[in-house]
C-alpha cells in the first residue's frame, strides 16, 4: 500500500476487499501514516465503521504531542462507550501541550466538550489549573454528591487503617497527612487508580507525594486507604503511634490473590497487642484475643501436629476486622454512619491538582 494514497483511500480499498475487517487489521493499516496524514487521520474520528475509528485513534495515540490539533475531535469521544478509553489514552499521548487548549474548551466552549475537558484536565494532572469559578463549581458538586451517597459494600482496596471515628484526625500528624478536601466515596474509591506523583528537584532529589482517603464515621470507625498505608502500615511500630495517637488502631491488609495476610491491633498504652503475618517470624505476636477462635475448633486440626505458638484460627485479615472492628466489605444501607470522607495528601502545600486522574464523584 503506498502511502502517498492517504488514510482514507487505504481505509476505502480495505474496507471494499473485506467489509467486516477487524480493528487490529486497520490498525496496522492506518498505522504505516504519520503525523503529514494528521487531518485525514483525524477526518476518519467520525467514519461510520467503529472498528476504523478504533484504527484512527490508535494511530493518532502514537503521534504524541503532534496529535494536538487533533484534540477537540478527540475530546468528543470522551462519552464513547466503545471509543472512550482510546480517546483518554490518546490525550494523555498529547501530554502538557494539550492543556491550553483544554483551559479555553472550559473557558469558551463548546459546551459538550467541557466537562469532557475537565476530565482530560484532570487526567494530566493539570487540574490545579482551573480557573477559581471551575474550582468552587467542582467543590459545590462534591458537597450536593455528599448529602445522597450510598455505601458501595464490595470492592474496597485490600489494605486500610481503621481509627476510632472520635479521634481520627489525631493520626493525620502520624501519618504524615495535610490539606484535608472532603470527598465522596466515589472520589475515595477511584483515588487507587492514581494515588501518587513522582517528582525530581531542581537538584535532582526524587521524591513522591500520595494521596490518601479517609471515609466517613462507618459503625464507629474511620478507615485510611491508600499506597501510602500499604507502604508504611506493615511497620507495627508505626500502627502503635498512630494507637497512642487516636486511642486505638487496627491495620488489614492481604494480596491481591488472598494468600498472604497481615493484620495489626493496637493499643493506647499498651502498643501492638496482637498480629498475624502470613510471612512473618513468628507468626503471631502476642496472646489470643477473646474474640478469635482456637485452633481446636477447626475441622482439619490434628492434636497430634506441633502447634504454632499463640496461634488461632483467625488467620485472615477482612474476617479479623469483621470481629474486631468493621469489614468494609460487609458494610451496606445498615451501616451507621456519619460525617464524610476526605483526601489528604502527604506533603503540605502541594494540592490535589497534580495527580493524573479523573476521580469519580
Amino acid at each position: 500500500m503506498e502511502t502517498a494514497s492517504g488514510p482514507e483511500a487505504a481505509l476505502r480499498a480495505a474496507l471494499a476487499a473485506d467489509p467486516e475487517a477487524r480493528t487490529h487489521e486497520l490498525n496496522r493499516l492506518l498505522g504505516k501514516f504519520g503525523p503529514e496524514h494528521l487531518d485525514a487521520l483525524t477526518g476518519l474520528l467520525g467514519h461510520p465503521n467503529e472498528e476504523a475509528r478504533s484504527a484512527a485513534l490508535h494511530t493518532l495515540q502514537g503521534f504524541g504531542p503532534a496529535a494536538l490539533p487533533a484534540l477537540r475531535p478527540v475530546l468528543a469521544l470522551f462519552g464513547d462507550e466503545r471509543h472512550g478509553y482510546q480517546a483518554t489514552r490518546a490525550v494523555e499521548r498529547i501530554g502538557p501541550a494539550a492543556v491550553p487548549e483544554l483551559l479555553a474548551v472550559r473557558a469558551e466552549g463548546p459546551a459538550p466538550l467541557r466537562r469532557h475537558a475537565l476530565r482530560a484536565l484532570a487526567l494530566l494532572g493539570a487540574a490545579e489549573q482551573l480557573t477559581a469559578r471551575d474550582r468552587a463549581a467542582l467543590r459545590r458538586l462534591v458537597d450536593v454528591k455528599l448529602l445522597d451517597e450510598e455505601l458501595p459494600g464490595e470492592g474496597w482496596e485490600y489494605c486500610w487503617l481503621a481509627v476510632p471515628g472520635d479521634e481520627y484526625r489525631a493520626a493525620f500528624e502520624v501519618l504524615g497527612l495535610h490539606d484535608p478536601v472532603p470527598a465522596t466515596l466515589a472520589m475515595g474509591r477511584s483515588n487507587p487508580a492514581s494515588d501518587e506523583v513522582r517528582l525530581v528537584d531542581d537538584d535532582g532529589t526524587e521524591r513522591t507525594v500520595r494521596r490518601v482517603f479517609v471515609t466517613p464515621e462507618l459503625a464507629g470507625w474511620r478507615l485510611f486507604f491508600g499506597n501510602h498505608l500499604m507502604l508504611t502500615c506493615f511497620d507495627d511500630d508505626l500502627v502503635a503511634r498512630v494507637a497512642e495517637a487516636c486511642g486505638r488502631a487496627h491495620f488489614h491488609c492481604r494480596d491481591d490473590y488472598e494468600d498472604s495476610h497481615h493484620w495489626v491491633i493496637a493499643e493506647r498504652g499498651r502498643g501492638v497487642v496482637r498480629s498475624y503475618a502470613a510471612e512473618g517470624d513468628p507468626q503471631w505476636t502476642g496472646d489470643p484475643l477473646p474474640w478469635e477462635r482456637p485452633q481446636t475448633e477447626d475441622p482439619y486440626w490434628d492434636p497430634d501436629d506441633e502447634e504454632t505458638p499463640g496461634a488461632s484460627m483467625e488467620t485472615d485479615s477482612a474476617e479479623a476486622a469483621a470481629r474486631s472492628s468493621i469489614d468494609p466489605d460487609r458494610t451496606g444501607a445498615d451501616t451507621p454512619r456519619s460525617g464524610h470522607g476526605w483526601l489528604l495528601v502527604t506533603e503540605p502545600g502541594f494540592g490535589h491538582g497534580r495527580f493524573r486522574n479523573a476521580l469519580e464523584i
